[in-house]
């Protein structure tokens, strides 16, 4: 039979999703977690590859597995045998002949951005220009096989922090992180919506600056044919572990900021 799980990860101690020779990657530490437990078969299928840095929330990865082990790869089983910054939390059966690539409807992923006092209008403008199907060579690494539907691309903006949500049929290599740094050029008031426009003309060939890996989680994966089993454990043991991991990153952000906030003022006060 074969079993889908979704999956979650932080993605900043991998070199990615996909396995390369004498690397830790995401991939790996799962094919590895799978082997140990004795459920997989082979090599399993995913839904998208995340690069370097890349997070996610719902990955997907199907594989084949005997029938009498399902209860095997479940995930708080898999769980046990996972780092603590990659998690699976829900399964499902699925049907013969099914992808977790092939099969995807849409693909949805979300960016988050620091960068107070830009331009939401300019920006949310712009970013209408890139709904329905378009060729988006300029805005991506790839450069064949590059017309895709961007069916969504929301703006949020919460105290300097912006929140961009994309969902398309289809993601090319840099897709997002690309867009995500073409609109901050736009909010920034670096370049016009006409220079935004030209980079859907593939004929052009022009570079879009791409946004740093970081800020890059991969949301969810839309699916016709898979009914999703959630562990409220594994999910509740994972909001527990990244509970600490926040805690521990706001304090290490502040320590940045006060340190920028001294040099601004060159010291005044803050010593005293």
């Amino acid at each position: 039979m074969k079993i889908a799980l979704k999956l979650a990860y932080l993605g900043e101690d991998y070199f990615g999703f996909q396995r390369q020779p004498d690397r830790v990657t995401v991939e790996s530490e799962v094919r590895r977690a799978l082997s140990q437990i004795g459920v997989i078969h082979g090599d399993f299928c995913y839904a998208g590859r995340t690069d370097r840095g890349v997070s996610a929330l719902g990955q997907v990865i199907d594989f084949w597995i005997d029938e009498d082990k399902e209860k095997l790869a479940r995930p708080r089983c898999v769980n046990g045998r996972l780092p603590r910054d990659i998690w699976t939390w829900a399964w499902a059966v699925a049907p013969i002949g099914f992808s977790a690539r092939w099969n995807a409807m849409w693909r949805e992923y979300r960016y988050f951005l620091w960068h107070p006092g830009l331009d939401l209008e300019a920006m949310r403008s712009s970013a209408q220009l890139l709904l329905g199907e378009h060729d988006f060579k300029n805005f991506s690494s790839s450069k064949v096989d590059t017309v895709r539907t961007v069916q969504k691309l929301e703006i949020q903006e919460m105290n300097g922090l912006w929140v961009f949500d994309v969902r398309a049929d289809g993601f090319l290599w840099n897709m997002v992180r690309k867009i995500v740094g073409s609109l901050e050029r736009v909010g920034a008031g670096e370049q016009s919506m006409d220079w935004f426009s030209d980079l859907l003309r593939p004929e052009l060939n022009h570079g879009a600056p791409t946004a740093p890996a970081e800020g890059l989680i991969l949301m969810d994966v839309g699916y016709e044919e898979l009914a999703w089993n959630v562990d409220r454990y594994s999910l509740e043991r994972a909001a527990s572990a990244l509970a600490s991991t926040v805690q521990r990153k706001k304090a290490k952000a502040e320590v940045a900021r006060e340190m920028q906030r001294a040099m601004e003022s060159g010291f005044q006060g803050l010593l005293l």
